[in-house]
């Protein structure tokens, strides 16, 4: 599946990293780390793509699509 990736040892640091960096933007923490750029990208923007991916592709296992 489109998330198997998440099963390995980098997968699961980057969505934990991710699950993260959301809540301490949600609260106002860690926003000076998340408008940081890699190569053009903002971290910010990366962890909110991988937030939607896996939020989508758990409502879908769950919902049997």
């Amino acid at each position: 599946m489109l998330t198997s990736w998440t099963n390995t040892t980098w997968g699961k640091t980057v969505v934990g990293v991710s699950i993260l960096g959301l809540g301490l933007g949600h609260f106002g923490k860690g926003s000076d780390w998340m408008s940081k750029s890699v190569m053009g990208v903002s971290v910010g923007t990366v962890v909110g793509g991988v937030g939607v991916l896996i939020g989508a592709t758990m409502l879908l296992k769950r919902f049997g699509a």
